[in-house]
């Protein structure tokens, strides 16, 4: 597989793959030269395109989209006209940009340096281009900026997917502590699928404004107060912690890795439903078929872009 490493003056590295824009591995410094990965991912690019054929694929590290998310039915109404996308979820609805999307194609690479790596593909039969930047900066951030501009009227709402576990992507996610600084989530159905209406996190499992652990099993949209940053996690077992800023109204909070058997990953590691948890900073999800919610549907020469910035702390202070 073949890999591109962005590296800073601390001693962070972040690895990707072409192959969906993934980040495979980011490694934080320890004590005594050690380091510690803190991405799950697989070892091989056929690993990777094994993992969509499961039937319920992981996404680990990817470029997800064109439509993040679910969306019901696998429609929405652009005008008069009723704009039907893949039905790949069960045979109902809509997700994450259907069987053949940003995840699991090979981007080109248009920039490769020591701190920056930017890729690009299109996508919608060709008629929108994507592309994505990723930069590592000595403040210990790593900026993702995705942006998409297309030909014809489409539906866009893009997210990195990444998989994080600050005790080391062999360990359980659950040990760990997380803020999000939100006052409300987004209901959904027993599908998962939005309704339309936002519920108070007060007095609520959901309620993570103060640090607490996290939990075994999310699956939630929260919606974003605009604070920064707009969540935070902690592991008290390396001292690292990670925040995470971005321009979206909200983050999809994911708590998983292999969602049925162990899933084998990089170096051997088995992944449980509690290795790792993602935060899709994106737009809501099934956001056209609810007035309310900022649609998403990017015109012809109009351009989508999303920041996405995953900063590193370590006992509180930068590097």
């Amino acid at each position: 597989m073949e890999l591109h490493i962005l590296r800073n003056s601390n001693g962070l590295e972040a690895v990707f793959s072409r192959y969906g824009a993934t980040l495979t591995s980011l490694l934080l410094p320890l004590e005594a030269g050690s380091m510690v990965d803190v991405v799950l991912g697989f070892q091989t690019r056929d690993d990777y395109e094994r993992s969509f054929s499961l039937p319920s694929p992981p996404f680990l590290g990817a470029v997800v989209g064109l439509h993040a998310g679910r969306l019901r039915d696998g429609a929405y109404r652009d005008g008069g006209q009723v704009v039907q996308l893949e039905k790949n979820l069960g045979g109902r609805h809509h997700i994450h940009g259907g069987s053949r999307n940003l995840s699991n194609v090979d981007w080109d690479v248009d920039e490769a340096s020591d701190t920056v790596f930017r890729l690009s593909t299109v996508a919608n039969n060709g008629n929108t281009r994507v592309t994505v930047q990723y930069a590592l900066g000595n403040d210990n951030a790593l900026r993702v900026v995705m942006e998409a501009v297309p030909d014809e009227s489409v539906l866009v709402n893009l997210t990195q997917h990444s998989y994080f576990n600050l005790d080391g992507h062999q360990g359980d996610v659950t040990r760990q502590r997380m803020v999000v600084n939100a006052d409300k989530t987004l209901e959904t159905d027993a599908e998962l699928v939005p309704t339309g209406r936002l519920l108070p996190v007060a007095n609520d499992p959901l309620d993570f404004r103060q640090a607490r652990p996290c939990p075994s099993t999310i699956d939630t949209s929260f919606v974003l107060r605009g604070d920064k940053p707009a969540a935070r996690l902690d592991s008290s077992r390396t001292g690292w912690s990670m925040e995470v800023e971005t321009d979206q109204p909200s983050i999809h909070v994911f708590v998983g890795g292999a969602h049925c058997n162990p899933l084998l990953g990089k170096g051997g590691a088995e992944y449980h439903a509690t290795s790792g948890i993602c935060f899709e900073a994106q737009n809501f999800p099934d956001a056209p078929n609810h007035s309310a919610f900022r649609s998403g549907i990017l015109r012809p020469g109009e351009t989508y872009r999303s920041s996405i910035v995953f900063r590193f702390l370590r006992e509180g202070r930068k590097g």
